[in-house]
């Protein structure tokens, strides 16, 4: 589990080809919302820490988690900008979630071979 997310993190941080199964991108997503409670605990310390430390947080894991919704989308056989439907309120976060759940494309396709990331 920590080399899905050290792999990510540090391997494929601003990568954008290649696939990303669904355990690579839903421990990545584990491991934010696991990162986000960790840092409201700062909130009881102090709203400043808690702002800073949630703006750092915030900025150094953008890039890696926009990379890996893309390479999501990959293995399910659609390209990058189908990553912009998070941008229509409502509709777009949903369709975007079963996007997320869906199964990925059993063989290769156009954005390379069938991920083998396992638990």
């Amino acid at each position: 589990m920590l080399e899905i997310i050290k792999g990510t993190l540090l391997d494929k941080y601003a990568s954008i080809s290649g696939r990303a199964n669904r355990t690579e991108y839903w421990l990545w997503v584990l491991c934010q919302f696991v990162l986000g409670i960790v840092v409201s605990a700062f909130m009881a310390v102090s709203d400043t820490l808690y702002y800073v430390l949630l703006g750092i947080v915030t900025v150094a894991l953008l890039l890696p988690s926009i990379c890996v919704a893309i390479r999501r989308l990959h293995d399910t056989g659609r390209g990058g900008g189908w990553f912009f439907i998070v941008l229509i309120p409502l509709v777009g976060a949903i369709w975007f979630l079963v996007l997320m759940l869906l199964p990925g494309e059993p063989e290769t396709n156009r954005f390379g071979d069938v991920p083998t990331t396992s638990l």
